[in-house]
């Protein structure tokens, strides 16, 4: 399941309850057709490994000191966090990598 965040301390729960499991966050915008296009793709991916992974979306234009937090300059962007620490990103709405990389830091 994807949960969308609502507040910084929204996502400090997110982050905080992660601990050693993976965190998979999906930076995006409401105007950007890309985004659109890969929320089933992402859907699927945290319906297959939500059991190892936890799944998150931030909306940009709501919550951009998050994403500038993370150096995000592009839409979408997929941050992988481990042990509360970024450990890999994928720009653009690519299944291929953004699926690799989720597998390679399980």
């Amino acid at each position: 399941m994807v949960h969308e965040i609502t507040s910084g301390a929204d996502f400090n729960t997110y982050l905080e309850q992660s601990e050693d499991k993976l965190l998979v966050i999906d930076f995006f915008a409401t105007w950007c057709p890309p985004c659109k296009a890969i929320t089933p793709f992402f859907a699927q991916l945290s319906e297959t490994h939500g059991a190892k992974a936890n799944f998150i979306k931030v909306d940009v234009d709501q919550h951009g000191q998050l994403a500038q937090a993370f150096g995000v300059r592009a839409m979408p962007t997929f941050v992988f966090i481990k042990n509360k620490k970024k450990i890999a990103d994928v720009r653009g709405a690519n299944p291929k990598a953004i699926e690799a990389t989720l597998v390679q830091n399980l």
